[in-house]
C-alpha cells in the first residue's frame, strides 16, 4: 500500500498561515515610523541651524567669479596710464595776497602791502586745441597760470571761466593737436569699481595711484550744494586737485577736488566731482564764462519727524520753508515762512537737496509752478525764477554783504551787514560770518556755518577782508585762537592752520 503522505508537507491551518504575514506588516510599519521620525528630527535640526537657537545658517555654495590674475590687472593699469597720462597737465599759479603788518612774528609786507603766493594743481586736456578742465580753487584767483604738458612743454594758461559753487574751472592754452582725455558717464559708476587718480601730488608730476570707488552720490553741503561726489580710496594729496579720476576703460569719470584729512595728506577718503556735472559746467563756462542758476529765494530744510507730525505730513513729503528772501521770486509768488513746498513744475521734491538742484538747473527767467502746503491746505502758485546770487546773499537775503571770501583757515566768510546783525541778534554788530567750511579741515572740527568771527589772535575782525588779511600769511600747523559768536554766546576756539 502506497503511503500517500511520505513525501507530502503537512497542510497548515488557516491561523498558522496568517501569523507570519501579520509579523511582516508590523515590522514594515515599525521601520516606516523610524524613517518618518528621522525626517522630522532632521527638519527640526535644519530649522535650528537656520537661526532657531541663534546658530548661523550654512553658507550657500557659490561658483567663484573669474578674477583677473595679478599680471592681467597690472597690464590693465599700465594700459590706462599710457592712454590717459599724455592728456594730464601740471598747473603752477602765482597769485597776489595781502599781508598784514599787525600780526606778530609774520614779518613786514611789501611796500604796497601785497606779496606773492605760489600754488600747484593738475588738470585734464579735453579738446585738441587746448581747453583744460581743472578746479576753481586751483586757478580761480591766479594772476599767472603756467601749464606744463606731459612731454615737458610749457604754456601760458588763460582763465576761460570758473564756478566756485562746484569748484570747476576751465582754462585755455595756445596749442593744437594735443592729446585729450575722454569724459565718461559718471552715472554708470558703481561702488567697488577700480579707478586711477592721475596728477601732481606735492608737485610730483604724472603720478598715478589706484583704488576703488568707495561710495557714490556723497552729499557734502559744507563743500557744495550742487555736487554729489564720487568717493575713492585712490590716494589723493595736495596737488592732485583738478586732475582726473579714471575708470579702467581710460575714461575720466571724476575731477579730483577734496580730501578728508587730519594731517593734510591722504588718509584714504578722497572726493571727485562727477564727470557728467563737470561736462555740463564746462559747456556753460565755455559759452558764458560763468555758471548761471535758477533762484527761488527761500531758506529751506528737510522735514524732520517732529515737524512733520506737527503739521500733519510725512517725512519726505516736501521741504519746509524756513525763510523767504525779501523781494525774491518766492515772496513775489506769495510763498511764506512755514509753507511746505512739495513740487516744482509737477516734479516732487522731498528733500532740500532735491529742491535746490531742481531750481538751480532750471533756466533763469522761466515761470514754474510751485505746489505747497499751508496749514493743511494744498496750494499752488507761479514763480518766475531769478538768477541765483552769490553765496553770501543767499545766506542773509541782503545785498551788499560782499563776495564770500576764502581764507587760510579752510573756510569762506562774508561781512556781517547791519541787517544781518539784527537778524542774528548779535551782541557785536560786525564781524565775518562763516558761510562755507572745507571738509576735513581743522576748522570743520570746531566751527559751524553761521558762526560769526570777531577776533583772530589779537586782531579784531569787523569785515570779511579783515579776516582774510589776518590769516592769509599764517603758516601750516600754526595754532590760532578765534573769538566767535554762536547762538547768542561769545566763546573762544582754537584751530590749527592746515
Amino acid at each position: 500500500m502506497q503511503d500517500t503522505h511520505s513525501d507530502a508537507r503537512p497542510t497548515p491551518s488557516p491561523s498558522k498561515r496568517r501569523r507570519p504575514q501579520g509579523l511582516w506588516i508590523a515590522l514594515a510599519l515599525f521601520i516606516g515610523g523610524l524613517i518618518i521620525m528621522g525626517a522630522v528630527v532632521q527638519a527640526s535640526l535644519s530649522r535650528t541651524k537656520a537661526g532657531g537657537s541663534g546658530e548661523l545658517p550654512q553658507p550657500r555654495a557659490v561658483e567663484p567669479a573669474a578674477a583677473p590674475s595679478p599680471a592681467e590687472l597690472s597690464n590693465s593699469f599700465r594700459q590706462v596710464a599710457k592712454d590717459v597720462k599724455p592728456a594730464v597737465v601740471n598747473i603752477n599759479i602765482v597769485e597776489a595776497v595781502r599781508r598784514t603788518p599787525f600780526f606778530p612774528g609774520l614779518g613786514i609786507p611789501d611796500d604796497d602791502g601785497y606779496g606773492k603766493q605760489r600754488g600747484t594743481g593738475s588738470g585734464a586736456i579735453v579738446t585738441a586745441d587746448g581747453y583744460i578742465i581743472t578746479n576753481n580753487h586751483v586757478v580761480g584767483k591766479a594772476e599767472k597760470i603756467e601749464v606744463t604738458l606731459a612731454d615737458g612743454r610749457k604754456f601760458k594758461g588763460e582763465r576761460v571761466g570758473t564756478d566756485p559753487e562746484t569748484d570747476i574751472a576751465v582754462i585755455k592754452i595756445d596749442a593744437s593737436a594735443l592729446p585729450t582725455a575722454v569724459l565718461g558717464n559718471s552715472d554708470s559708476v558703481e561702488q567697488g569699481d577700480w579707478v586711477l587718480a592721475i596728477g601732481s601730488p606735492f608737485g610730483l608730476q604724472q603720478t598715478i595711484t589706484a583704488g576703488i570707488i568707495s561710495a557714490t552720490g556723497r552729499d557734502i553741503p559744507r563743500a557744495s550744494q550742487f555736487n554729489r561726489y564720487l568717493q575713492t580710496d585712490a590716494s589723493i594729496n595736495p596737488g592732485n586737485s583738478g586732475g582726473p579720476l579714471v575708470n579702467m576703460r581710460g575714461e575720466v569719470i571724476g575731477i579730483n577736488t577734496l580730501i578728508y584729512s587730519n594731517s593734510g595728506g591722504n588718509e584714504g577718503v578722497g572726493f571727485a566731482i562727477p564727470s557728467n556735472l563737470a561736462r555740463r559746467i564746462y559747456g556753460e563756462l565755455l559759452q558764458n564764462g560763468k555758471m548761471t542758476r535758477g533762484y527761488l529765494g527761500v531758506g529751506i530744510r528737510d522735514l524732520d519727524s517732529a515737524t512733520a507730525d506737527a503739521i500733519g505730513l510725512e517725512v519726505g513729503a516736501g521741504v519746509l520753508v524756513g525763510d523767504v528772501r525779501a523781494d525774491g521770486p518766492a515772496a513775489k509768488g506769495g510763498i511764506k515762512t512755514g509753507d511746505v513746498i512739495t513740487a516744482i513744475d509737477g516734479n516732487h521734491v522731498g528733500t532740500a537737496a532735491e529742491l535746490t538742484n531742481t531750481v538751480s538747473s532750471t533756466l533763469v527767467g522761466k515761470s514754474v509752478r510751485v505746489d505747497y502746503v499751508r496749514e493743511g491746505k494744498k496750494l499752488s502758485t507761479t514763480v518766475v525764477l531769478a538768477e541765483r546770487p552769490p553765496l553770501e546773499r543767499q545766506a542773509n537775503g541782503e545785498p551788499g554783504g560782499g563776495e564770500a571770501r576764502p581764507s587760510r583757515l579752510g573756510l569762506s566768510v562774508q561781512t556781517v551787514t547791519p541787517a544781518l546783525a539784527e537778524q542774528l541778534n548779535l551782541d557785536i554788530k560786525s564781524g565775518a560770518m562763516v558761510v562755507r567750511i572745507r571738509p576735513g579741515s581743522s576748522a570743520a572740527e570746531v566751527l559751524n556755518s553761521g558762526d560769526v568771527i570777531h577776533q583772530v589772535g589779537r586782531d579784531r575782525i569787523q569785515t570779511a577782508d579783515d579776516l582774510v588779511r589776518a590769516t592769509e600769511s599764517l603758516k601750516g600747523g600754526q595754532e590760532i585762537a578765534l573769538r566767535i559768536e554762536r547762538s547768542g554766546s561769545l566763546l573762544w576756539v582754537t584751530i590749527s592752520v592746515d
